[in-house]
């Protein structure tokens, strides 16, 4: 169990017996049978801040995130976060570029907009399906949700990258802002792009 903690950098109790991290929690536990009680971050008075991330002046730090399927959802009886907090208006994609406004405990919001994250993405940006087919991958949507098919239209390379271009103009008009439950953020990194 402690080895799926393996990148957690703050201290922790296990079993009440106080570690600094989790190797040493490890080492302690690594042969051990039986239940465990794993306390995280115990030491409030030191609180973990997160590695400072050097970024260019005058330009925000921007993150590419993908969130849990429900984030693109309407609301329902019972699940009326979106309601609650956005309006009513759910993520239009599951992965999407943009940065934080603010940030509470358990929630952020964000200001973000649809972007071709890579050359090749391995999964649909709208609904986190994997991509098995190049035009798909190359433009970053499936073909339910892109509306196209498995048939490669282009006949050169040069015509696939300008449909792809055009695509990241489409995509960059769709923006969102709105509170997004911490927990739902499947990942999350810096954009370079």
């Amino acid at each position: 169990m402690l080895e799926l903690l393996k990148n957690y950098p703050g201290n922790l109790k296990v079993n009440g017996k106080e570690f600094e991290n989790v190797l040493q929690a490890i080492q302690a536990f690594g042969e051990y049978q039986g239940r465990l009680v794993i306390e995280l971050n115990t030491n409030t008075a030191t609180p973990i801040q997160p590695p400072r991330q050097e970024v260019e002046e005058g330009k925000e730090m921007e993150y590419i995130i993908k969130v849990k399927q429900y984030m693109t959802k309407p609301a329902t009886p019972s699940f009326d976060f979106m309601d609650k907090w956005n309006n009513g208006v759910p993520m239009p994609m599951r992965i999407m570029v943009g940065k934080k406004l603010k940030e509470t405990k358990g929630m952020v919001k964000m200001e973000l907009r649809g972007e071709i994250i890579q050359e090749v993405n391995p999964v649909c940006m709208k609904c986190g399906r994997t991509l098995t087919n190049p035009v798909s991958q190359y433009f970053g949507i499936g073909p339910e949700c892109g509306g196209h098919n498995y048939i490669n239209p282009f006949e050169t390379d040069a015509e696939l990258r300008q449909a792809v271009a055009e695509t990241r103009k489409q995509l960059q008009n769709i923006t969102w802002t709105g509170w997004i439950i911490k927990s739902a953020i499947e990942e999350q990194k810096i954009w370079e792009g």
